[in-house]
């Protein structure tokens, strides 16, 4: 992988890694508190007949860590901007969790961009409650809760299935280096209303989850789906079960040709 760098229109310099030939391109784009090397057996995998980008989104891996700017909005143009200097016209977005907010916002606002999404163990729900601790709502309790280490080390790590505790201490370390107050900026951007994003989405969709996904729901919400169910795996399906991933991947870049 070739380590790229951008500096976008705010100043803010975002970190990329590039490899392969071959269409359509794979973009990949990182969860809450993650990086671009977490796709690193994608990149493997895929480099070899289509071009890949994997994106430090900013704040997080390589990417600089300004004190704002943490919206799927922002997200979504920093990414714009990434494919618009390396030309590329038309890509795979393939997004983890946290950061399929971001990837639904450039689908809504490039549907021309998008030939297919592949959204990997993440959820869409309306506008979230972020009033604040007081709140009723658990994404504004998480987003207060993760100022401390002990409840933040403890979240992060129940993101892996157990008996990964190797990979869930990686994933923990890495997740540290993100700054606290980045963290929970980021963590509140997915409050935006997804439910209603999904529903501007016009390319085909692969939904890929660790847990047996609402059909019926998702299926009214978005207007091209498939499902695939991995097993044995916790949140980070990429890195925990890599090859189902990547036959997933595989089988529903075939449809979308």
């Amino acid at each position: 992988m070739n380590d790229c760098d951008l500096t976008v229109d705010d100043g803010v310099r975002i970190h990329y890694l590039d490899a392969g030939s071959g269409e359509p391109a794979l973009i990949f784009v990182h969860g809450w508190c993650s990086n671009a090397d977490h796709f690193e057996n994608q990149y493997a995998h895929f480099a070899s007949d289509h071009r890949v980008l994997g994106i430090d989104r900013r704040g997080h891996g390589r990417s600089d860590v300004p004190d704002s700017g943490y919206s799927a909005e922002r997200h979504a143009h920093d990414l714009a901007a990434i494919l618009d200097h390396e030309g590329i016209a038309t890509a795979v977005i393939i997004g983890h969790a946290g950061g399929c907010p971001s990837v639904l916002r450039f689908a809504a606002d490039h549907p021309d961009r998008c030939r297919g999404l592949v959204l990997l163990d993440t959820r869409i729900s309306a506008s979230g409650d972020l009033r604040g601790a007081d709140s009723a709502s658990p994404l504004a309790q998480m987003v207060e809760a993760i100022a401390d280490d002990d409840t933040f080390r403890t979240i992060y790590r129940g993101f892996v299935a157990p008996g990964r505790a190797d990979l869930a201490e990686s994933l923990v370390l890495d997740a540290q280096r993100v700054p606290r107050p980045v963290a929970q900026q980021d963590l509140a951007s997915i409050a935006v209303d997804t439910v209603a994003l999904a529903r501007q989405v016009q390319c085909p969709v692969l939904w890929l989850t660790a847990e047996p996904a609402d059909q019926e729901t998702l299926g009214e919400v978005f207007t091209s789906i498939e499902f695939h169910h991995v097993t044995d795996s916790g949140h980070f399906v990429q890195l925990e079960v890599p090859h189902q991933v990547n036959a997933a991947i595989e089988d529903f870049l075939e449809g979308t040709n």
